[in-house]
């Protein structure tokens, strides 16, 4: 960081824009707000009311994004009529407003993805009126959904000074002239998040709660249970790999009622243990403390916060390949990487995951943890983006001289 803040004694101070305060985006943002702090930046993070992660001091949190979540009997009605992305979106729209003073204040601007690539547009704009440099990182370059929202997040992009994404893959899928205002700053590791949600039982109690025999291998699937996650796939491919044991845990989006008819077959469901709903720090410890691999048969990816988590924790992955996956794991060094991504692939590197045994999933799990902290340090990714920072900070400015002249 030194070479940035010789060049330019006084720090930059930026505004990162999160709207969720929970999940992975939300884990990302305050990793980065975090590193950007300790960086000697000037960091004011703008994120739900309802956040509740921990920065440090010095970081200025507002939390200004509303949501009703459907926790409560009120956010249940609405959601049951369906009223919950109209009040949502309005709350937003009206908390960006409120964000612009703060915006005008900073040198920059840092949008951290979107909760509606068509809000996100009204939202960039606001933000880019505020007369700092707008930049955006998307998180992923696709739409999960059915629906795509191609135009808006090419508007979105359009509006940023500069875009961030997590892989090569991301920059080749955007057309030349956006290329050409985006970096690739890869995804940081989560180490640091890890140590978090150390667990405070064994690694063979906390394996007997899963009913993991000592010589079986422990799968864990974590995260949202999304069809895009595959979470069929894993399913399927345990019917041709009998000696694993899968886990599946988060917040269930489908994905469950889609493996329904396999879970009548008592050679699976014997075998899977499914944990549905949101996992606190000590359960999620639990999880990959009792785990041998973490599998992401992912039917897209740009980057992955839980294959970062599962390198944090000392844990190997499984994994398609597909997008920015590849980029980030080596493999027969910090994983397995499917020859393709089917159930058929992955069951035959299940078995070999087998042959492999558990000793050398730890070899690899530790191998795993050192190249993230050696290739995806929160330092080296702090760098790099105030470094991004200080370039649209100077071409605002050039632009401003060209236009006086």
């Amino acid at each position: 960081m030194t070479a940035v803040t010789a060049s330019h004694p006084r720090a930059p101070a930026v505004l990162l824009v999160e709207e969720g305060g929970s999940g992975g985006v939300s884990d990302y943002t305050c990793e980065l707000a975090a590193a950007l702090y300790a960086a000697g930046l000037r960091v004011h993070l703008a994120t739900a009311t309802d956040h509740r992660s921990a920065l440090p001091a010095g970081v200025d949190v507002h939390r200004v994004f509303p949501y009703i979540r459907g926790h409560t009997p009120a956010g249940k009605a609405v959601r049951a009529l369906r009223l919950a992305r109209i009040f949502n979106g309005a709350g937003h729209l009206l908390a960006t407003i409120r964000l612009l003073p703060i915006a005008r204040r900073c040198d920059v601007v840092h949008m951290q993805g979107e909760e509606w690539p068509p809000l996100g547009v009204l939202e960039a704009a606001l933000l880019k009126a505020s007369g700092s440099p707008l930049l955006y990182t998307p998180h992923n370059t696709f739409s999960r959904s059915r629906q795509q929202w191609a135009r808006s997040r090419s508007l979105i992009r359009r509006l940023a000074s500069r875009v961030i994404v997590h892989s090569q893959y991301d920059l080749s899928s955007l057309g030349s002239t956006e290329s050409k205002r985006t970096r690739v700053i890869p995804h940081g590791t989560y180490g640091d998040l890890a140590s978090h949600g150390k667990p405070d039982i064994s690694e063979a109690e906390a394996r007997r709660l899963l009913g993991a025999d000592d010589d079986e291998i422990v799968v864990l699937l974590f995260g949202q249970l999304r069809s895009d996650k595959g979470v069929r796939d894993l399913v399927c491919a345990m019917s041709d790999a009998p000696d694993v044991r899968v886990v599946l845990a988060g917040e269930d989006c489908g994905a469950l009622e889609e493996v329904s008819d396999l879970l009548v077959d008592p050679h699976i469901s014997r075998r899977l243990k499914i944990l549905p709903g949101f996992a606190d720090p000590e359960q999620t410890g639990r999880l990959f403390l009792a785990c041998d691999v973490v599998a992401l048969p992912y039917a897209r990816a740009s980057a992955s916060g839980v294959l970062m988590l599962a390198y944090g924790y000392e844990r190997p992955v499984i994994a398609y390949p597909v997008g920015g996956l590849p980029e980030y794991v080596v493999d027969g060094d910090t994983g397995w990487m499917c020859e393709r991504p089917d159930h058929r692939s992955l069951a035959q590197t299940l078995a070999a995951v087998t042959r492999s045994g558990r000793a050398e999933c730890r070899r690899r799990g530790q191998q795993a943890h050192e190249t993230a902290n050696d290739r995806f340090s929160w330092d080296t990714i702090a760098n790099s983006t105030a470094m991004l920072y200080r370039e649209a900070i100077d071409l605002r400015a050039t632009a401003a001289r060209q236009s006086r002249d």
